[in-house]
């Protein structure tokens, strides 16, 4: 098993960071880098690729070092995977090795033990590199090794040049990787490297998609302590966040924008379900805020130019609409690159690395008072309960009248609804299935009419904006903005009849 955190730091800072402190009290501090050649190898359909593996032959000196890696997961740099390395007596792999240490049952296993596989394999790109390696031991006793690369990788088409931290798991705790990462980034500006060598090199092969992901189940043990469940449940939001970077970084995926932001606001929702009992440490509420915002930046747009404008006359009047939907297009693009930029910069390192060591630590404890380690060691089951019932009394309450409040109350029950929803999903596996799965039906349907109603709020702005930059829209705009407020009107009974069958629930327990 591989546990590799991989950091990315700019051309020019490399020499700092091999005078970075921590590096200096290395016994390796000063030692000459070694020159590795890795040729990844693969079938002309790339059949290792498409099953998430990458297959290389690495020179070190005079050995050659054949090592297959499975996919795994990446969560805020770290790459956890199987990994299977072994010594082979010429340049080209030798399958049959691997044929012990594979599931015959998997992907791979498969294609390894396919007779043919062997003879269709050539290289399809190579690496390579100028590594310098710091060994250290840590206070705690964990052992890391620091790998600082610099070189290229090289495949037909073009080659990337690189500059990479790699920080590997010798011995320990994986949040020790998290502790160094942060003091070496108060020497150079690294990022999060949310690909690996292998990623980069068949990049440059193929264009490769990284879907949008969207949260799995919450699942809780009516065992578990509140602590536990707090765990669990921000793991899971921070799981959705981290699914996402890749398909926010490549630039061209909307709906990743959307899932990486839906994952910030879950997790937001859970530190605050949970603040009277696990505080957060200081400013890491402002934090999510700010990369929400730089998501939601992209994904306002994105909405307005897709669903708004599809359902605003587009067929009735394409020549107004069309110079409109074009204009959020090409801010939307815009936009995107603004997350981009958001997701890749040293401020969103910091707070994923500063975030997962606290949650990985449960740095909240530090301090803490009997009585407050006694709430939280408290069964998860009856702190749902209670706090199911409290923040259903609080949708209730503000949501009094709801088809008829004006635009700011009807924000702030919006708001009591998305986090009652979040809050009954987070706990559901505490619940009898039938009961929590109609409440959330129920709630879902209100909330999502409140949320087209606050979509068509924000558009509104957008829209009454966007005359001053693009003065050909302003037709088109005008028109839009007329037909979502004849939209949001001719709402008002249905969100009436979506109140009055809310009302009749109680909150599941």
């Amino acid at each position: 098993m591989e546990r590799e955190l991989k950091l990315r730091i700019p051309l020019e800072d490399v020499g700092r960071l091999h005078h970075a402190p921590l590096l200096a009290r290395s016994k390796s501090a000063g030692a000459a880098p070694h020159l590795l050649k890795s040729t990844y190898f693969d079938t002309a359909g790339l059949s290792f690729h498409w099953c998430g593996a990458s297959l290389r032959v690495r020179t070190v000196g005079s050995k050659k070092i054949q090592t297959l890696k499975l996919e795994g997961s990446v969560k805020a740099g770290l790459f956890d995977r199987d990994e299977f390395e072994m010594p082979v007596d010429g340049s080209l792999p030798d399958l049959k090795l691997l044929q012990d240490r594979i599931d015959e049952d998997s992907d791979c296993g498969r294609l390894i033990r396919d007779e043919t596989t062997a003879s269709q394999l050539k290289p399809v790109f190579v690496t390579r590199i100028r590594r310098s390696v710091f060994p250290l031991r840590l206070p705690s006793c964990d052992e890391i090794e620091v790998a600082l690369d610099e070189g290229t990788v090289e495949a037909e088409p073009g080659s990337v040049p690189i500059a990479a931290v790699e920080l590997a798991l010798k011995q320990g705790q994986p949040e020790s990787l998290y502790n160094v990462a942060l003091e070496l980034l108060d020497t150079v500006p690294l990022r999060i490297d949310h690909f690996s060598k292998a990623d980069v090199g068949y990049a440059l092969l193929v264009d490769v998609r990284h879907d949008a992901v969207k949260a799995r189940p919450v699942q809780l043990d009516r065992r578990d302590s509140v602590e536990d469940a707090f765990c669990n449940i921000a793991r899971n939001c921070l799981d959705q966040v981290h699914a996402n970077e890749r398909g926010v970084v490549s630039g061209h995926a909307p709906e990743s924008v959307h899932q990486m932001r839906v994952g910030l606001r879950r997790l937001r929702s859970a530190l605050d379900l949970f603040a009277k009992v696990v505080p957060a440490f200081p400013g890491l509420d402002d934090e999510l805020r700010w990369l929400a915002s730089e998501l939601g930046a992209a994904r306002d747009w994105e909405v307005l130019a897709g669903s708004t404008l599809e359902h605003a006359g587009t067929n009735t009047n394409p020549d107004e609409i069309l110079p409109v939907k074009q204009a959020c297009e090409q801010i939307a693009v815009n936009n995107r690159q603004r997350a981009v930029a958001a997701v890749e910069s040293v401020r969103c390192t910091r707070l994923m690395l500063q975030l997962t060591l606290w949650l990985g630590r449960r740095g909240w404890g530090d301090g803490m008072s009997e009585e407050q380690r006694e709430a939280i060691d408290r069964p998860a089951g009856q702190f749902a309960a209670e706090l199911l019932r409290r923040q259903h009394r609080k949708l209730i309450t503000r949501g009094k009248g709801l088809a008829d409040l004006d635009e700011n109350r009807r924000h702030r029950a919006r708001i009591a609804a998305k986090k009652l929803r979040y809050a009954s999903e987070f706990f559901a596996s505490l619940c009898p299935g039938r009961v929590v799965r109609h409440y959330v039906g129920v709630l879902a349907a209100l909330q999502d009419d409140l949320g087209w109603r606050n979509d068509a709020a924000v558009a509104d702005g957008l829209l009454k904006a966007l005359p001053r930059t693009s003065p050909e829209t302003a037709s088109g705009a005008a028109f839009a903005r007329g037909f979502l407020a004849s939209r949001v009107a001719a709402d008002h009974q249905t969100l009436r009849k979506l109140w009055k069958r809310f009302r009749r629930l109680s909150p599941p327990h």
